[in-house]
């Protein structure tokens, strides 16, 4: 299953279409990787995929949805400030978050990671291009306290809102501009 409205987002209004603009890409990490639209999307100019997504049933269409596609590994698991666990609550596919209080009830358990420790467990060297869409936990992810042994290593950010995460991603020599459906980040 992928929805007809994230369907139409990614395939029809190319939400990121900037992303075209790069070329052939070696490594992607689709963080917020939902039902597997941008992935699929990026798979044509992408040499391997880490789709990432945290949501139980969300990540069950990834699977299938990318079963066949040999360039990309998914990962159930949440990227974020710390590693160890987390909870997850909300509304429908694509519109949970997380919850470090996992006392407060949630829906499901996740495991959480940092981006540090997720590109040394996997062995990734440099990530050519970072989509983000993990519901307003941007900035928890970049303040994370080894996120400066990574950030060197990432090439080009795309997501829908890096809001506060801007001044952040400034100081790690990054470029910030705005498009029509969100913002880039470039290293100089």
């Amino acid at each position: 299953m992928i929805s007809k409205r994230f369907f139409e987002e990614v395939f029809v209004d190319e939400i990121y279409k900037p992303v075209k603009e790069l070329g052939n890409i070696a490594t992607v990490i689709d963080l917020g990787a939902c039902t597997g639209e941008f992935s699929l999307w990026v798979y044509p100019q992408a040499e391997r995929i880490y789709a990432i997504e945290a949501d139980r049933e969300a990540y069950k269409h990834l699977k299938e949805n990318v079963k066949e596609f040999e360039k990309i590994k998914t990962f159930r698991l949440a990227i974020a400030g710390k590693n160890g666990i987390a909870g997850m609550s909300g509304g429908s596919i694509g519109a949970k978050s997380i919850i470090h209080n996992v006392t407060q009830n949630p829906q499901q358990i996740v495991n959480i990671l940092t981006l540090a420790t997720f590109m040394k467990e996997n062995n990734i060297e440099q990530i050519d291009c970072l989509k983000i869409d993990v519901e307003s936990a941007e900035d928890e992810i970049f303040e994370a306290k080894d996120f400066p042994q990574v950030a060197g290593k990432i090439k080009y950010i795309i997501g829908e809102h890096l809001g506060p995460s801007e001044s952040i991603l400034k100081t790690y020599g990054f470029k910030i501009k705005g498009y029509k459906h969100g913002q880039i980040a470039k290293r100089k």
